[in-house]
């Protein structure tokens, strides 16, 4: 059981609303922050704003109450706010924390509909905002919306420091701002799992054991650059046996424009596109090398968990992932497929020692910053911080204080 969850109170006070349970990295920081719940408090209450294949396997065994309110059902929705309001009522729930723009702003609305005294917000974000990236309305008016409503959770938790900074400047207030790094599961680095691995992917994708493997867990999205990790690839000579292996949500063969690309570039036979998974850590373990592209950031996961399994990354020096690095990785400019190419090849040309050397270093650097223990000890603090805020509120005056809680 992990020392950091416990003090079980304020963890049955809190509930979580996240926009879907699909695969994504705030879902996996969710799942993180839920690990190791001592048995001995209520299972944790989670509220999904749509009903989405992805990681509900995932929730389901860690003993996760979730409620889908099963907005793309517009005709039910009075109905399930009217359900949900009682249940935080039977929870006894003193915090909101919800996760991505579409939960914040619901978290908002059900704080302002729920049975005084009602529960806190807390808002997360785990994105770096830049506007060339919003490129639909809708998205423009829920950044908007955001914006204007900031004032209102107790907390605003941020991931990575180059999104602080983004979200102060467009107008988000300092004082309710906490950072907090995600963290994964740190263990000894094992040999055997990564042999068993490798062997594993070769034979799934039909390739010999030599094959060089680098890879990516990415989403089909403009803020993610597939198109600059593929023209980078291309530059790679075939007599290398070097395969490029991508997965994630539209990363499949169902995306034509993904696969024209690919075809384009003549990479139909080195590329291997494998869609939503659920076994990222084998996967992790069987690349030779982790990569990722993005043109914005805020604080991946899958570079933290490749450096805590054993695997060497280069990525694009975007959100913190020069924190996250260090000097343990390699960083290359965005857009730019030439540098990308010259970086993979830097680290692909490493001698067995050298590697060695740079895996290790990554290791004990994941290990002393980014560990999941430190992650759930901070939001813990958090919690049991705004939990007695609110109480000691309450106490001197019974009404909402600027309707923080």
């Amino acid at each position: 059981m992990s020392q950091s969850l416990n003090q079980t109170a304020p963890l049955e006070q809190v509930a979580y609303i996240i926009t879907s349970l699909a695969m994504g990295g705030a879902q996996k920081v969710l799942l993180g922050l839920l690990a190791n719940t001592p048995a001995t408090t209520k299972p944790p209450l989670v509220i999904s704003l749509l009903k989405t294949e992805g990681l509900q396997p995932a929730f389901t065994k860690l003993g996760v109450e979730v409620f889908y309110l099963e907005l793309e059902k517009p005709q039910l929705i009075f109905k399930k706010i009217v359900e949900l309001k009682r249940i935080l009522t039977e929870h006894h729930i003193k915090i909101l924390y919800s996760f991505l723009h579409h939960a914040n702003l619901f978290a908002v609305l059900l704080a302002a509909v729920s049975s005084k005294p009602r529960p806190a917000v807390i808002w997360g974000l785990h994105d770096t905002p830049l506007k060339k990236l919003y490129t639909r309305w809708q998205h423009r008016a829920l950044f908007w919306l955001g914006v204007r409503l900031s004032s209102i959770p107790y907390k605003i938790i941020l991931v990575s420091e180059r999104s602080r900074q983004r979200y102060l400047e467009v107008g988000y207030p300092a004082s309710r701002m906490e950072l907090i790094p995600n963290g994964v599961a740190v263990t000894n680095l094992q040999t055997e799992p990564i042999r068993l691995a490798r062997q594993a992917l070769r034979a799934e994708l039909g390739l010999d054991l030599d094959a060089v493997l680098i890879g990516s867990l990415t989403r089909a999205v403009p803020e993610k650059a597939l198109p600059v990790m593929l023209d980078a690839f291309a530059q790679l000579s075939p007599s290398q046996n070097t395969h490029l292996v991508l997965a994630g949500e539209g990363v499949d063969q169902h995306n034509a424009e993904l696969q024209a690309q690919i075809t384009n570039l003549g990479l139909q036979d080195r590329v291997h596109t494998l869609g939503i998974r659920h076994d990222a850590q084998d996967l992790i373990r069987a690349f030779d090398l982790a990569s990722l592209s993005s043109r914005s950031e805020a604080f991946p996961l899958f570079l933290v968990e490749a450096m805590a399994l054993g695997t060497p990354c280069v990525a694009t020096d975007v959100g913190d992932i020069a924190l996250i690095l260090g000097d343990k990785g390699l960083l290359v400019p965005v857009n730019d497929s030439n540098s990308l190419a010259a970086a993979w090849l830097q680290v692909l040309a490493w001698s067995e020692t050298e590697k060695q050397a740079h895996v290790q270093a990554a290791w004990q650097h994941i290990h002393a910053n980014f560990s999941l223990e430190r992650m759930q000890q901070h939001h813990l603090a958090v919690f049991t911080e705004v939990i007695a805020a609110c109480e000691a509120n309450q106490a001197w005056n019974m009404r909402m204080h600027h309707k923080r809680c």
